[in-house]
């Protein structure tokens, strides 16, 4: 393992520890709960009309010995799969979409962390109503 990847590796670990949270991430019957840093990415479209539409994506940042210890080595998100993340008392649940031409990308320049980009489809409350 070169420095670069080592101290990728100590800097996601402390980004991780500070701001990451739990996913469920689904890909057909194979599903596995791991911790991932959200994040979010404002992308610019054009619609029918010539209009620039500007949307919200939202990006989980996974150490790729995660992602690949749950889908197999080697492999990549594909457009479909499906993250489930409790945010303020409401399980939501988005699904992996491409992004400029890809699924995710490499974080860094060592390949140790995806940059997985997803929209939310669903949300429900996890809180019941008059509690």
């Amino acid at each position: 393992m070169t420095m670069e990847s080592r101290a990728t590796l100590v800097a996601f670990g402390s980004l991780k520890r500070a701001s990451g949270v739990t996913i469920t991430y689904r890909r057909a019957a194979t599903s596995g709960t791991f911790v991932a840093v959200p994040g979010d990415t404002l992308v610019d479209t054009e619609n029918d009309e010539g209009q620039t539409v500007r949307t919200k994506v939202r990006d989980y940042l996974v150490l790729r010995t995660d992602f690949e210890s749950l889908i197999g080595a080697g492999l990549r998100p594909h457009r479909g799969d499906e993250i489930d993340e409790t945010v303020a008392d409401y399980a939501r649940t988005f699904k992996v979409i491409e992004l400029a031409g890809n699924e995710s990308r490499w974080w860094d320049k060592s390949g140790q962390v995806l940059r997985v980009h997803a929209v939310e489809t669903q949300k429900t409350s996890t809180t019941t109503a008059g509690a």
